[in-house]
């Protein structure tokens, strides 16, 4: 019933670019998005010395729109253990299979330190995380929780955390997002989100709680992308009017 659409990879090297996709999601209609912004994006701009990002962020928050943490550095630092989460980053992501790469004390203190910075510059909760590529390691729930967040998603699903009991539900549905690194990705992504979009639309309200459309930066690149985010919004706005995690999660619907 809803759409929650997001910018990701907001952080000082891309503040222009995010205040560019902000302008085009607002544009086409988009009262409330969400934020995905990186304390300390590859370890060389924290956000504690990025003044004007964080100052665009406490706006966007004071607007309307939700701040969640995405990762600590949206860097890998390590090798990867696990066989299968060394080959989901190899082809998912260009290095940046950051929650991957963590041993459980790392993965609390990346949670919990990140959630507590992010606060303190934001001035507010901060109740999201999303990892960066949507790349979390087995178990990795357990964690979210723990560090007190209320929500994360993987590229297709949503699970949140119930109040008071923690409580997990996940809700299955795939992410519209766009994939620039070369022709053959960007091509599928643009075929993906075209042929997805109408069918979320189209699916009865009870089948249909939410749809997420999410944006890079790197997609500022690409007519085509730009051209079909915006026939996706569109598409989608018909039946899903937009707004945050955080406040579907509290009209209850995630």
């Amino acid at each position: 019933m809803t759409l929650l659409a997001s910018i990701h990879d907001v952080a000082p090297p891309h503040l222009e670019a995010a205040r560019r996709l902000r302008d085009f999601l607002g544009e086409r209609g988009v009262e409330r998005a969400t934020l995905l912004a990186v304390p300390n994006f590859h370890g060389v701009h924290p956000l504690e010395r990025a003044g004007e990002t964080v100052r665009w962020l406490r706006e966007r928050a004071a607007a309307g729109d939700e701040v969640c943490l995405h990762g600590g550095t949206h860097r890998q630092e390590r090798s990867i253990g696990r066989r299968g989460d060394r080959l989901r980053s190899a082809l998912l992501t260009a290095g940046e299979g950051e929650c991957l790469a963590l041993d459980p004390a790392a993965r609390a203190r990346l949670l919990g330190d990140g959630k507590r910075r992010l606060e303190e510059l934001l001035g507010g909760p901060v109740y999201g995380f999303i990892a960066p590529a949507w790349l979390e390691p087995r178990g990795f729930g357990d964690d979210v929780r723990a560090a007190g967040f209320r929500w994360h998603e993987g590229s297709l699903w949503i699970e949140s955390f119930a109040a008071g009991d923690g409580k997990a539900r996940r809700r299955y549905a795939p992410v519209i997002g766009f994939a620039t690194r070369s022709r053959a990705r960007l091509l599928a992504s643009v075929a993906w989100g075209t042929l997805l979009a109408p069918i979320l639309a189209c699916r009865p309200p009870q089948r249909r709680p939410f749809a997420r459309v999410a944006l890079h930066p790197s997609d500022l690149g690409s007519p085509l992308v730009l051209a079909t985010a915006a026939r996706v919004l569109k598409t989608l706005q018909a039946t899903c009017p937009p707004t945050t995690y955080q406040a579907a999660l509290a009209a209850g619907a995630l």
